[in-house]
């Protein structure tokens, strides 16, 4: 069997790995654009659920992902006031770290990977492969390419964001800050003993306000690090690529093309505050994989079933993506006052977490706040 997989990131080589240890004696060919080495972006986080529903597929894989930072705690912190609340076990790894370790697991399998290889497909190249896996990103060229049959839809997000790094070591934590300018969020959260994300979000009017368009990158950085600096405490921002962007909410009437299917940021999008994405796109590698082994790798009946099963899953996540892309979007019109009634408000965004459970798990902080309201 032949398989191409375009798009060297964590769902393309989280699922050539599989498809050569489920077919050893397969042909599993990737293509990636970028250099050996070379990633845009900072940490990636996974919570312990993810990362056991990941486990029985690759162990040595979650093992790897699982190497970095862990937190069972985050902070809400409005205008310097910090709430610290139970959420869990989650699990912070560097991007880079992550990719390194997938490939070279996915070269052990046998797994042929080709960089600094545009990664596309023809409709003619359907023909010289028995399966293509799109896992090119948000922005696939693959979809567009295919978008006839596809028919691909995206929504565009209100608010900017930034995607930073810094050597301050932050728990996981959302921190607002009331400013002249508006309102100032970011998303912060230690992936290594030597950094940490720091993502600067805010609504289009602070960010026409402060200029950020016609600013460089190095000026938005700098502008960035002197609005959170009570909170960065002297540390500086570093850049990956770090331009502005609008979170882009994406999906696909059909995921399949022949024998072409998107997985991924190519198929779909979520949001980074429910979490990353890559623990979203890797699962559907998994769904893949189950449903091809379930056909005995029959590529027709196998797409089918990986759409049919994995759709209603990844519909229920994106609803949930969507409440809290709608939320954080609200909040610029907002005035938040209250840091715990601000950590009730988040922690309950999207519908999967009610307020008896939030009360079970941080009795003492929905105390003081129940007490706060009398």
């Amino acid at each position: 069997m032949r398989i191409l997989v375009v798009g060297g990131g964590p769902a393309g080589l989280f699922f050539s790995l599989l498809a050569q240890r489920a077919v050893p004696d397969a042909t599993v060919h990737v293509r990636e654009q970028n250099p050996p080495g070379v990633t845009y972006g900072w940490g990636v986080a996974f919570s312990e659920s993810a990362a056991a529903a990941l486990r029985p597929a690759a162990p040595d894989v979650v093992d790897a992902l699982t190497a970095g930072m862990s937190h069972e705690q985050m902070v809400l912190s409005l205008d310097g006031t910090g709430v610290a609340v139970n959420v869990g076990r989650s699990h912070l790894n560097a991007r880079w770290s992550l990719l390194a370790s997938l490939e070279r697991i996915a070269r052990e399998a046998g797994v042929r990977i080709e960089h600094d290889r545009a990664a596309d497909v023809t409709e003619a190249e359907l023909d010289e492969w028995d399966l293509v896996v799109a896992a090119d990103g948000v922005n696939s060229r693959t979809r567009e390419r295919f978008a006839e049959h596809l028919v691909p839809s995206d929504e565009l997000g209100t608010n900017w964001l930034a995607w930073y790094g810094t050597p301050k070591p932050y728990p996981p934590s959302i921190i607002l800050r009331n400013s002249e300018h508006g309102l100032l969020m970011s998303h912060a959260s230690q992936f290594s003993a030597e950094m940490s994300n720091f993502t600067v979000e805010v609504g289009q009017e602070t960010f026409d306000r402060l200029g950020f368009a016609d600013m460089t990158e190095d000026d938005s950085r700098a502008l960035c690090e002197e609005l959170f600096a009570e909170s960065l405490d002297g540390a500086p921002l570093q850049s990956n690529h770090s331009p502005w962007f609008r979170t882009k909410f994406l999906s696909c009437a059909h995921w399949t093309h022949r024998n072409l299917v998107l997985i991924g940021d190519a198929l779909h999008t979520v949001h980074p505050s429910i979490g990353s994405g890559t623990r979203f796109a890797m699962r559907d590698a998994v769904y893949l994989i189950q449903a091809m082994a379930g056909s005995a790798w029959d590529v027709e009946v196998g797409l089918k079933e990986f759409e049919r099963s994995r759709k209603p899953v990844a519909d229920s996540f994106q609803a949930a993506a969507k409440r809290s892309i709608d939320w954080y979007e609200g909040l610029p019109g907002r005035t938040i006052t209250h840091p715990t009634k601000f950590a009730l408000e988040y922690l309950m965004r999207t519908g999967r977490v009610s307020y008896r459970e939030f009360r079970r798990q941080n009795r003492d902080v929905v105390l003081g706040y129940e007490r706060d309201l009398r």
